[in-house]
């Protein structure tokens, strides 16, 4: 026979109802659960559903492993359910976890080891495999300070690490300004890359090439940047071909751009020059 409510089918199991709808019409009927403060109804004698469950655990004995006063979960195996798990997972009872475990995660550096070594030769080798290690190397983080490489062609390790600064700027120009003002030489390397495709070690090749002297006058270079320091030569590169053809004085370099790469400017300038000599 089918439970008597309207579009179930399911099977009967008492009072011609299923067993759902029989816990349905029990528990509208039912008292309170006699635990002071609990509103829920009565599931099985006067206790709710969660109390019942509480009560059962604790009419169970405790777990048959030394120490634990858990109560078992399962009465043919005489474990609690910590211990069933480590049996079932471990095959052991005693804990398999390491003794700093959680203490890792919580530690304000976890989070800067493990960005580190998801990059690529990130960290050494040591330091990869011994979180504490790389803790006692590089010592507490000082507020708002990142972690960088002085070489950044070799990993985070023991001589190659230092805590860097951050920039306080109040806008993006200020802060481009105040980072090439810290690093002068990656600034210069960006603008040689950028400008000409060269980098800053061929710009010195070049340098030395031509024994730091202009290319056209075999003067130095006698101009000053904005803040004072020596400038260094331009680099003079054909404006079609984008081909470099060496290093020129500031003067040099203006002066071929005002005749505008003529040659026959450049020579009539010249026949100018002796006449009048």
């Amino acid at each position: 026979m089918e439970c008597k409510s309207a579009g179930c089918g399911n099977k009967i199991f008492s009072s011609l109802l299923c067993r759902k709808h029989y816990e349905w019409e029990r528990l509208e009927t039912a008292a309170p659960c006699s635990i002071s403060g609990c509103d829920k109804k009565s599931y099985r004698g006067d206790l709710c559903i969660t109390h019942y469950r509480l009560y059962l655990l604790s009419q169970r004995p405790n777990c048959t492993v030394p120490g634990c006063q858990n109560p078992q979960k399962n009465l043919g195996s005489g474990f609690c359910g910590k211990h069933e798990s480590r049996i079932r997972v471990h095959a052991s009872v005693d804990a398999v976890r390491p003794n700093d475990w959680g203490a890792r995660e919580k530690h304000p550096l976890y989070k800067i080891w493990t960005w580190h070594k998801r990059v690529k030769d990130g960290l050494c080798a040591e330091w990869r495999a011994d979180f504490w290690v790389f803790v006692s190397a590089v010592g507490e983080r000082p507020n708002g300070h990142t972690l960088r490489r002085k070489d950044t062609a070799r990993p985070l390790g023991d001589g190659n690490w230092h805590w860097k600064q951050p920039i306080k700027s109040e806008s993006a120009a200020d802060y481009q300004r105040q980072w090439r003002n810290n690093n002068p030489e990656k600034a210069k390397s960006n603008e040689l890359k950028k400008m000409f495709g060269i980098t800053l070690q061929e710009y010195e090749a070049l340098f030395n090439q031509q024994n730091g002297c202009c290319a056209i006058c075999g003067g130095k270079e006698t101009t000053n940047s904005r803040d004072g320091a020596p400038r260094r030569m331009p680099v003079d590169h054909c404006h079609k071909t984008g081909r470099i053809r060496g290093l020129l004085c500031t003067q040099c370099n203006r002066g071929l751009g005002m005749f505008g790469d003529d040659r026959a400017r450049l020579l009539s300038a010249a026949e100018y020059l002796a006449k009048w000599t």
